[in-house]
């Protein structure tokens, strides 16, 4: 089964940041020390979405920030969030397309949507929900005709003769819809993935069907399996399902009710709390219903450490989890095919 795992700000948890060693201002190698736990434990991919402090208050911007973890790890995918309601596609593809050069194949976009509120990026009047969707798809169709817009063969580096690149590799999108008008191509050759995975979060009919049409990659915040069985017929075979599981470990169950009472306020939405031996058994059971789970720890780094150290090997054990990394890049991990440029005879 796949196995990310999500860093919001101090742990999923609202009151994690009491109990957190995160330092009071976020720093690269609090970053680093979560990044190479993840990896010690051979999660596929570590997600980014920026979100920092009691609730998540304040935002980074977590496309540099995976860049920057590029140097701090060798395998694990590195996912970051870049807004749909503002973001212009052609940045996009651009930082995407340098991001996965710099990560050897590793990185993924998170195409997030915002609340659709007035006060969101200045949007006056804010768009309505079927517009928003619209013009999300259609972002993502763009940067993904950015990043096919430089074939695979594109650059062919011949020196003695002095030519670079073959033109004829090289395709202006010649985009011109609803949101958007790009003629393309993207100045930075395509990346290493072909298209870097694209990850989306919802479970909402509207939600399923956008991920349907432009995601490879869906989490989900419900573990119900009647849900869940409907969500994955909706999706068809293309998008890998993921349920999205906050989680909370202690060795012993009396500890995790502690742990819980110390906290107080419950966990959002699908969660888990007790036990490694636990969470293995939780883990195996949502195996059967989608192609893996988004690991939310409750509070970080301590839920990391004990889902690395203590419910992975067992995972190992039980044959859900690989011993060692399996593919090269991210969408191998995924086991997502590496998709041939759209513009490729």
């Amino acid at each position: 089964m796949i196995l990310t795992v999500s860093v919001p700000g101090c742990g999923a948890h609202p009151e994690a940041w009491r109990f957190s060693s995160a330092p009071d201002a976020p720093s690269l190698a609090w970053f680093r020390e979560l990044a190479r736990a993840a990896e010690r434990g051979g999660l596929d991919a570590i997600l980014l979405d920026g979100a920092w402090g009691p609730a998540g208050p304040f935002v980074l911007d977590p496309v540099p920030l995976i860049a920057a973890l590029a140097s701090a790890s060798n395998h694990i995918g590195l996912g970051a969030a870049i807004a749909l309601d503002h973001a212009e596609p052609f940045n996009i593809a651009r930082s995407f397309a340098a991001i996965d050069r710099l990560t050897a194949g590793r990185s993924a976009w998170i195409a997030t949507m915002g609340t659709g509120r007035p006060t969101d990026f200045g949007h006056v009047p804010a768009r309505d929900p079927v517009s928003a969707r619209a013009r999300a798809a259609e972002s993502i169709a763009v940067v993904r005709k950015l990043w096919d817009s430089w074939e695979d063969e594109a650059i062919v580096q011949d020196k003695p003769s002095g030519r670079f690149s073959n033109p004829d590799l090289i395709h202006p999108i010649n985009h011109s819809g609803t949101y958007f008008s790009v003629r393309g191509p993207l100045n930075a050759p395509r990346p290493l993935q072909g298209n870097p995975p694209v990850f989306q979060r919802g479970g909402s009919p509207e939600g399923v069907a956008l991920a349907r049409e432009s995601a490879d990659v869906l989490i989900v915040p419900t573990s119900d399996a009647s849900e869940l069985g409907g969500i994955r017929r909706s999706l068809g075979d293309g998008v890998r399902l993921l349920v999205r599981l906050a989680v909370l470990l202690a060795p012993t169950e009396a500890e995790a009710r502690t742990r819980g009472q110390e906290l107080g306020s419950p966990l959002e939405g699908s969660s888990f709390a007790g036990t490694p031996d636990g969470l293995v058994a939780r883990l195996a059971e949502l195996s059967k219903l989608c192609d893996g789970v988004d690991l939310w720890p409750a509070v970080l780094p301590t839920d990391l450490h004990l889902l690395v150290d203590q419910a992975v090997p067992k995972l190992r054990a039980a044959g859900l989890r690989p011993a060692t990394y399996q593919g090269r890049t991210l969408r191998e991990n995924l086991h997502l095919p590496r998709p041939r440029s759209q513009f490729a005879a």
